[in-house]
């Protein structure tokens, strides 16, 4: 979702600032200048370079505080806000700091009337500069693992959205791809979903079309908040703030692992805890057994029911979205 450039570490930095200013320091320009200005125009380029990167890492970050709330939990979520807050900051402390050293030490390094004297003068800052970005170092490398957890986030629009939940491995994955354009892991062992799945579901009337959410959420176990994992909170918080239905899927062959009983505590749990929520509870698996409760019956191995889902779907999303 957010267009953060690649991380580098403290010594990939330097590397590269030495790399770019070695076009500065070669440039016919400074061949033919006095030697301070020589040395001085190699150690801007030098300076700029590891200030710049540093830069493009703070602002390409998103303003966490400005993010809808939806996105704040998410992030908190898989990469601790506190902590991502404290690494940007480091971050930009070394910015400033790199600047403000250079800033001092650049009028000395003009002073300087030998070759032996530049030298000494440039390694000098060069070494400060290097010494405050392995300081950061360790931030730099959450920055990383954080980039890589970012950039994944989905992309959620505002448009009518139905959050499908329940046990691991009840079908949920399978019937968001048949409901919309969304791809996500089909397997046979719990928790496949790790983090939310984004689709779309289309309808074209005569002079318009109309577009709706599905998001599929990992597995949720019917156990208090403070006890689930990370991958269940994104659950939870997908329901929490974007859910405008609820699907809820059982599967009564009980072949997920969960007895039917389990899933119908989580569905009680849920429509406590989520009253505001209109729900439709689904059972999938209806080409193995087909039960006599009042839930609708689909299969999505067979495809049996999911026309008739998705128009119903469709239209309690509609009478949500309508105005009162």
């Amino acid at each position: 979702m957010y267009h953060i450039p690649p991380i580098q570490s403290a010594q990939e930095i330097i590397d590269a600032a030495f790399q770019r200013a070695k076009k500065t320091h070669l440039s016919p320009g400074l061949k033919e200048g006095a030697p301070p200005k020589r040395y001085a125009g190699h150690t801007d380029a030098i300076v700029t370079s590891i200030t710049s990167v540093l830069e493009s890492y703070v602002s390409a970050f998103p303003s966490l505080d400005r993010l809808p709330l939806f996105y704040q939990e998410i992030i908190n979520i898989q990469v601790k806000t506190g902590a991502l807050k404290k690494a940007l900051g480091a971050v930009n402390w070394a910015k400033a700091t790199c600047g403000n050293v250079y800033k001092q030490q650049r009028r000395l390094l003009l002073r300087e009337r030998t070759t032996e004297g530049l030298k000494r003068r440039q390694q000098a800052i060069i070494g400060r500069l290097s010494s405050i970005l392995y300081q950061i170092d360790p931030q730099l490398q959450f920055l990383s693992k954080a980039r890589s957890l970012l950039r994944d986030l989905p992309e959620i629009g505002d448009v009518p959205t139905v959050v499908i939940a329940g046990y691991p491995n009840v079908g949920k994955s399978s019937l968001i791809r048949l409901l919309s354009n969304a791809k996500p892991l089909i397997a046979v062992y719990p928790f496949t979903t790790k983090q939310l799945v984004v689709g779309h579901m289309k309808r074209t009337r005569r002079y318009s079309q109309e577009w709706y959410q599905v998001i599929d959420t990992p597995g949720l176990l019917d156990r208090p908040l403070e006890d689930r994992n990370a991958i269940e909170r994104q659950a939870i918080t997908a329901l929490t703030h974007l859910a405008d239905l609820i699907v809820f899927l059982i599967d009564p062959t009980e072949t997920c692992g969960y007895i039917v009983k389990e899933q119908e505590q989580l569905l009680e749990y849920l429509k406590t805890v989520f009253a505001d929520v209109p729900f439709l509870v689904v059972e999938n698996k209806s080409d193995m057994m087909k039960t006599t409760t009042g839930n609708w019956k689909i299969s999505c191995t067979t495809g049996e029911g999911i026309p008739e889902l998705k128009a119903e779907v469709m239209a309690r999303l509609d009478a949500v979205a309508a105005p009162a």
